[in-house]
């Protein structure tokens, strides 16, 4: 009974599978022979068939079936799809996401609805899905967070219009500003929380900081903060700081962010053993100990290995080597504090210039730029001459910015020197209309052009007039005269004063010829013909020019030698140049006289280049040689010489009218600190605090003048706030006169665009 029951079960087990075997085979193993769509309006059934992996022929199944489905639904077309087969129909019914009319935020306030919509960049005609209005509320979520609005809410919204189109509105509440209500630090034993507060770039609310953003919560500045502070430790000694966490977290009242900080500060280390070794078979080791800027005992700083780094790699440079791989080996002992560091010089070759690379110099020609490199195609790779080159390069004046890249070359020994620029505006135009008690009504029309065609010449055309002045002056200056090292130039003058006392006529023709030598020493030669005139103003003066109503000529050679050694003329920094020059005019004409200037400047950065130390000063002597020097050839300071000075304030003045009859000796000079320290060093501006001096006496004609001998210096403090924009360099200078004479004039604020002091 048991074996026949076994096998009736065995039987039907049997039945059963062959018969699911015929059902399936009836239902999917037969061919495709039709597919028809069905459903579609904007959605054409030839692009809908491309989709599909299916065709006529192929076998039915339902992994064939489920594969249509999903890629169908994969487009992003469709926001329904139905499928079925019988009898080798294949039946598709899709039902299309409907197209966006008009995308639109409506309830904010704060941010402005162009801006958010361009972060949205959800365009019109674009399919609908879920998934782009879930991005887009993401979006807008984060936008508003960053703006310290975390309570903010947005809610997307369909409307549907005819034809399966939608409009998408974000709806949005923007909830209260949230800013950073406390700020605390753990583990900080060395420094107070108030000093720490400090360091970090984050801020507590504070109701008179209206307009800042640092008391906005913003991730991103926490991992910025936690930066700033490794930096201030690892400056003062602390090697193994250890930031250990750092989290900002809303309050649970929702009225402010609290953030702390978790540190580990260490102990404070000092220098102990201070060695190099040179992998560089010609390189000694001792010969790189001397660039080292810190000695045993002194506090470890990591700014101070870092300059080192910078300064021996600088000096490898120097003596050919490109690329060249210094590590610094540290090892600390905290139970001594004390810190032995070694630096490890890889192997190198020399290298040499396979090939120089000028980039983005749309405007000036590649010879402009190749002309002030010290290095070609071929030399020995040489890291002095290459900074001399991008020195240069700044010098000139056509560029916002230089700067250069080296890259290995084809093989080992060679490198690509790459010189970036950033070209500005080398051409001004100027117009201008004014009045004043003075010069009454006055216009101003000044053309110039320092990049001629990009071609590194310059041309220059200036003209103004006044009820006092007209001046005119028209120029040309070719850096490299006959393809040499060889600077020429030529200018054609005419200029008329009104003074208090006189009135003064120059008209004139002037050349100038120079090069440079030894690549920082520059030697240039100059004549000027002109002929002045100079009338006695004798119903309001009480002094003599002594050249009145009489018409002089003037023929002058003259000579200039300098040297020139900072990193930039216009702006420098770092560096130092000096200049002597000799003017000699008694080459034939009337009037014969030897005029003397000696004038220099230094520039050092300290503090790791957070600040410029300057000073600068000139003198001036002129001597009739035997005649008397006469008014329109003396000396006239004040002005951007001795700010807290009118332009001609300092010196000798004409009794009645007041006006300044120059001296034939003067000097003059600053001591000045320069700094970006408290700015936003995108805003590109700088404060300066300086003190300037200087004194003009002498005149060959004292009757009727005031303060004629008076050689007592002048003296100035003050202030200033230089500002590099789009237009050119921007300076405003306030400055309080603190030893002045009675007949000087003063002017305690001065604006100037252009190059610096």
């Amino acid at each position: 009974m048991t074996r026949t029951k076994q096998l009736v079960q065995r039987y039907c087990f049997f039945l059963v599978v062959m018969l699911s075997y015929f059902f399936v085979a009836q239902a999917f193993g037969e061919q495709i022979t039709e597919i028809s769509v069905e459903g579609n309006q904007r959605v054409s059934e030839g692009t809908i068939r491309s989709y599909i992996p299916i065709e006529i022929g192929d076998k039915i199944s339902a992994d064939t079936l489920d594969g249509v489905i999903d890629r169908l639904f994969s487009t992003n077309l469709f926001s329904d799809v139905n499928i079925s087969s019988e009898n080798g129909l294949v039946k598709i019914i899709v039902n299309e996401n409907p197209i966006i009319n008009r995308v639109s935020v409506e309830g904010n306030d704060v941010l402005d609805t162009d801006i958010l919509l361009a972060q949205l960049d959800i365009q019109p005609r674009r399919v609908y899905t879920k998934k782009i209005a879930i991005n887009g509320m993401q979006k807008l979520l984060e936008i508003y967070e960053l703006s310290g609005r975390f309570g903010a809410s947005i809610e997307p919204n369909i409307i549907e219009l005819e034809n399966n189109r939608v409009d998408l509105v974000f709806e949005i509440d923007e909830g209260p500003l949230i800013k950073i209500t406390s700020i605390k630090f753990n583990g900080n034993e060395r420094f107070s929380d108030r000093r720490l507060k400090q360091v970090i770039a984050s801020r507590e609310k504070r109701w008179w900081a209206f307009a800042s953003s640092s008391d906005k919560y913003d991730e991103n500045r926490l991992n910025y903060d936690i930066r700033l502070l490794r930096q201030f430790y690892k400056t003062r000694g602390h090697a193994d700081i250890d930031i250990k966490r750092a989290r900002g977290g809303l309050l649970p009242d929702r009225t402010g962010f609290a953030i702390s900080f978790i540190l580990e500060e260490g102990p404070i280390y000092v220098f102990d053993k201070i060695n190099v070794v040179s992998n560089i078979e010609s390189v000694e080791s001792k010969t790189l100990l001397q660039n080292i800027s810190f000695k045993t005992g002194d506090k470890y700083d990591v700014r101070k290995i870092e300059e080192s780094l910078l300064d021996i790699t600088n000096n490898l440079g120097d003596l050919g080597f490109a690329f060249v791989n210094v590590t610094p080996d540290i090892i600390t002992n905290p139970e001594k504090a004390t810190l032995d560091i070694q630096f490890t010089i890889d192997t190198s070759r020399k290298n040499y210039i396979e090939r120089i690379e000028i980039i983005d110099n749309s405007r000036t020609a590649d010879f402009v730029i190749r002309r002030e490199m010290q290095l070609v195609e071929g030399d020995a790779y040489n890291q002095v001459k290459l900074q001399e080159s991008v020195r240069n390069i700044k010098n000139l004046g056509f560029f916002r910015d230089v700067s250069v890249e080296t890259r290995p070359g084809s093989s080992t020994d060679q490198s690509i020197i790459e010189i970036d620029v950033e070209e500005q505006s080398t051409g001004s135009l100027a117009v201008g209309f004014g009045y004043s008690s003075i010069d009454k009504s006055s216009v101003s029309l000044n053309l110039n052009e320092k990049n001629f065609l990009g071609t590194g010449r310059s041309v220059g055309f200036s003209a103004s007039l006044s009820g006092t002045k007209s001046d005119f002056n028209l120029s040309l200056a070719e850096p490299f005269f006959l393809n040499r090292n060889l600077s020429a130039s030529t200018s054609i003058f005419s200029k008329k004063v009104e003074g208090g006392s006189a009135t003064t006529s120059t008209k004139g023709i002037g050349f100038g010829l120079g090069f440079r030598a030894a690549n920082d020493v520059y030697h240039r030669l100059t004549y000027n013909f002109a002929e002045n005139k100079t009338n006695q103003n004798s119903n309001n003066s009480s002094s003599s020019t002594g050249e009145s109503s009489e018409r002089l000529i003037s023929s002058a050679v003259g000579y200039i030698l300098g040297i020139e050694k900072r990193n930039n003329r216009f702006d420098p920094t770092e560096g130092f140049f000096a200049e002597i020059s000799e003017t000699y005019s008694g080459v034939g004409g009337d009037v014969n006289f030897l005029k003397s200037r000696l004038r220099g400047a230094y520039y050092k950065p300290i503090s790791f280049d957070r600040f410029v130390l300057g000073a600068r000063s000139e003198i001036g002597h002129i001597n009739g040689l035997g005649e008397n020097v006469t008014q329109s050839n003396r000396f006239l300071l004040g002005g951007n010489k001795v700010r807290g000075f009118d332009g001609a304030g300092i010196g000798p003045r004409d009794n009645t009218s007041e006006g300044a009859v120059g001296g034939n000796n003067y000097y003059a000079g600053s001591f000045e600190v320069i700094s970006d320290v408290g700015f936003n060093p995108d805003l590109g501006m700088r404060w300066t605090l300086f003190a300037d001096y200087g004194s003009a006496w002498g005149t060959d004609f004292p009757t009727g003048v005031v303060g004629a001998e008076d050689d007592s210096m002048r003296r100035s403090v003050g202030f200033g706030l230089l500002w590099d924009t789009a237009i050119g360099p921007l300076s405003f200078y306030w400055a309080e006169p603190i030893a002045k004479q009675t007949y000087d004039k003063l002017r305690e604020f001065q604006f100037t665009i252009g190059t610096r002091l």
